[in-house]
């Protein structure tokens, strides 16, 4: 049986790398059920990825965090499902406005319902867009919601803190349940194509079945335990955050703390080196120092430096190593 493993098993697509718009893809490729964390630029996104987001997680209205989200509406329009869409307040608005502006054929496939999540200090509002009867003023209903955590399903939980901003803004925490998941990697390499035995594998797995039972895979009969053995993986359960644009004061400490705390990875703003520092407070952002300190006082795992700003193109090492002076496994991903 494969060893149990702490670590993220989804596929982790930083979607411009460290230098573009901070946008992360989290996939399940074997399950239409990825979430996308901002909603900045994502060209380098296909609309069929996008099709299979069932949870947008936006950290603030800032372009370069919501400028993608027309892609967004446009791959999904077509899907009989429910799009969530979790922001900070105001975001039923702008979600609203960006829709409102558009002039749709509604064609009676056209089934997609998007509920849309402000996220308040004491609760929700949620405000549900509804294609199929032509998108009408969204439905607004109150809900509570108690400590960190705003969504929940079998595979994931989700947890959101407002970060320190010129603007409403949130940090969140995706935190992946223990349970079996599909050994990307593996399948990849081998001649067996993706396909719904795999969910048929989890729900067996799952349901601890006998290592005896025969799943049928294109004409063939495999044994549970050989394609448990050689394409899934038992995670013991691990957290991955996302903090951009926010100062690290003594107001957002401990609230990024609690959202770091022991990630696996941590995905962390790093817009300014330190010599910006005077800059770094006067915009609300965070420097590589910084990134650096939080990932070493919340015990993190990895850290990963995102949203460079463009003054250090062609020497952005500078913020690499100004990080490393605090947390020693530190990357970038730099073109």
């Amino acid at each position: 049986m494969p060893e149990s493993l702490a670590r993220f098993h989804a596929e982790l697509i930083l979607v411009n790398g460290s230098t573009g718009d901070p946008v992360l893809l989290i996939d399940y490729p074997d399950r239409d059920d990825a979430v996308l964390l901002d909603a900045g630029e994502n060209g380098a996104l296909s609309l069929e990825q996008l099709a299979d987001l069932s949870v947008v997680l936006i950290t603030h209205h800032h372009i370069d965090h919501f400028v993608g989200l027309d892609r967004i509406i446009r791959a999904n329009m077509d899907r009989d499902k429910t799009l969530r869409i979790y922001g900070p307040p105001k975001t039923i608005e702008k979600v609203a406005d960006r829709i409102r502006s558009y002039e749709f054929q509604f064609f009676p496939f056209q089934k997609i319902v998007i509920d849309v999540y402000e996220i308040h200090e004491d609760g929700f509002r949620v405000g549900r867009l509804d294609c199929g009867r032509k998108f009408p003023p969204p439905e607004i209903r109150d809900e509570a919601r108690t400590g960190c955590v705003i969504f929940e399903n079998e595979t994931i939980q989700v947890e959101a803190v407002f970060a320190e901003h010129t603007v409403p803004c949130l940090s969140y925490a995706v935190i992946e349940k223990p349970g079996w998941f599909l050994n990307v990697d593996a399948l990849r390499k081998s001649l067996l194509k993706p396909g719904s035995w795999i969910g048929d594998v989890l729900g067996l797995l799952r349901e601890d079945a006998p290592n005896g039972t025969q799943v049928l895979i294109e004409g063939g009969s495999y044994p549970l335990a050989t394609l448990r053995d050689k394409f899934f993986l038992k995670s013991l359960g691990a957290r991955l955050a996302f903090v951009t644009d926010t100062l690290w004061n003594e107001a957002s400490r401990s609230r990024l703390l609690s959202i770091a705390q022991r990630a696996s990875v941590l995905y962390c703003d790093s817009f300014y080196a330190q010599g910006q520092l005077s800059q770094a407070l006067k915009y609300h952002h965070m420097t590589a120092s910084q990134a650096g300190e939080l990932a070493r006082l919340a015990k993190a795992e990895k850290l990963v430096l995102i949203h460079f700003a463009k003054r250090y193109a062609g020497k952005y090492d500078i913020l690499v190593d100004e990080a490393r002076e605090h947390f020693a496994k530190v990357t970038a991903q730099i073109p």
